[in-house]
């Protein structure tokens, strides 16, 4: 049968997602504990493939699993042999044709930033600290032509290839919430690096260093060149996958 398994993790440890020859990964660990419950390897379909460093509360695998337990006991299983850092939310039975990748609409990522003076302790690691009062209102208007059908040429790495770089993007927002900054993105697909440089653009005009227009114009201009630092990988959160 074929199972979808939403995963918590904190990035914080990890080389990111994708396993590979160094490094230790989210997808690693899981393939790991599932040859533990059933002593076979496994093919594991991730709904993105999140950066080294970066975090997901929603992330969305599917599996092809042959045992007889159920998904609810599924669940506290994986949870018994994975690390402290990754956990299994929920698992269940979807149609055999059902692709945690290929099957989904919308990813949605949350990018967070501490303004304070005042460097984090709780929340180190999964934000970034900027030292500047951000303005909130030049940020939202700095983000609202990202919203739409784009080739993101500017904002992407240049490892992406040229003729696949047009995604569309169904929401850029930018709020306040306290000390912290959010900048959430609703898109159908996130190139590699595209979440954490437009962060990083953003801060450029949270903190006065642009004009909101700026972003615009990089969008247009469509030269990786122009974009500013790419922001760090803590700050992001693969929140949600929509099917």
């Amino acid at each position: 049968m074929n199972i979808k398994v939403v995963l918590e993790y904190d990035g914080s440890g990890f080389a990111g997602w994708q396993q590979q020859a160094r490094g230790r990964t989210v997808e690693a660990e899981l393939k790991r504990a599932l040859r533990e419950l059933t002593s076979k390897e496994h093919t594991v379909y991730a709904a993105g493939r999140t950066d080294a460093g970066a975090h997901a509360e929603g992330q969305v695998v599917n599996f092809r699993f042959e045992g007889r337990i159920t998904p609810a006991r599924l669940v506290a299983a994986l949870n018994a042999r994975l690390p402290e850092d990754v956990a299994a939310l929920s698992a269940e039975v979807v149609p055999d044709d059902f692709h945690a990748r290929y099957s989904a609409r919308w990813r949605r990522y949350r990018y967070r930033y501490l303004d304070r003076p005042a460097r984090p302790a709780i929340e180190r690691g999964r934000c970034w600290h900027v030292n500047a009062r951000l303005d909130v209102d030049a940020m939202s208007k700095a983000a609202q032509p990202l919203a739409g059908r784009h080739d993101w040429t500017s904002f992407c790495s240049a490892s992406e290839p040229p003729d696949a770089r047009v995604r569309e993007m169904r929401s850029a927002n930018v709020v306040r919430r306290g000390d912290f900054v959010e900048l959430d993105l609703v898109a159908e697909g996130f190139l590699r690096g595209l979440a954490r440089s437009i962060a990083g653009a953003l801060a450029e005009v949270g903190k006065g260093h642009r004009r909101h227009e700026w972003v615009g114009e990089v969008l247009r201009a469509r030269d990786r060149r122009l974009a500013a630092k790419t922001a760090p990988a803590g700050g992001l959160t693969l929140m949600e996958v929509i099917y």
